[in-house]
């Protein structure tokens, strides 16, 4: 039994879930002069299992086989593609990150120890990154999306904001609007307001007190 490190090609699942990929030695050059040793399995540890990225022109990811072994020519027992540098090199002492493995690594799980900090991250339709976040070093979770957030603190109690910077906040038992309000009512009139007035109410008549329409909230559907 003997290892070597080979390059990982092509890869896919069998119809019984066992991933397999594509394995080779350079001899002489690492496209024409090769060993080849097929389709391999690929053994990783529980709970966690990810396909290679093919070889492109930035390179490729490298597997460490076992050679010989259970009846087989050669088994993966590691892998790792320097091509998701950019990940690795943000990384500090005591962090994990799980990604895709795709050139964009899409799909990302950050863990961070010094920080204390959980980030759910991935890229949307207009590529544009949307994530969710545990924040225990500033006592705080985010979800952003969309040019929306909402975020839930110590500080500042529940924050929730559109892409156009309005909405609302909840804090110290207070319902602050920080953007226009519709509420439904008046048989679907938005022609009615809600109107302000004294604590005591208006006791009607010639002389009673004005009633004043609240800014910014209207009533109607």
């Amino acid at each position: 039994m003997s290892g070597s490190i080979v390059i990982l090609g092509a890869s896919r699942v069998t119809k019984d879930g066992v991933p397999l990929v594509q394995a080779v030695v350079p001899v002489g050059d690492a496209t024409n002069d090769v060993e080849q040793f097929g389709e391999c399995e690929i053994y990783q540890c529980l709970g966690v299992t990810s396909l290679p990225w093919p070889a492109t022109k930035e390179g490729h990811a490298e597997g460490l086989a076992i050679h010989s072994i259970g009846g087989r020519d050669a088994v993966i027992v590691g892998a790792r593609d320097v091509r998701t540098a950019k990940i690795v090199g943000k990384m500090k002492p005591g962090d994990t990150v799980v990604h895709s493995t795709g050139p964009k690594m899409a799909a990302q799980l950050q863990l961070k120890e010094e920080k204390r900090q959980v980030v759910l991250a991935t890229i949307d339709s207009k590529g544009e990154t949307m994530m969710s976040i545990l924040d225990g070093k500033n006592d705080e979770a985010q979800v952003i999306a969309g040019g929306c957030v909402f975020k839930m603190s110590r500080k500042d109690g529940i924050v929730m904001v559109d892409d156009t910077g309005g909405g609302f906040t909840i804090k110290g038992g207070l319902f602050r609007f920080t953007c226009d309000v519709m509420l439904p009512g008046a048989a679907g009139n938005p022609a009615f307001a809600l109107m302000a007035g004294p604590k005591t109410g208006s006791p009607g008549g010639p002389a009673s007190v004005p009633l004043i329409p609240v800014k910014g909230v209207t009533v109607g559907i």
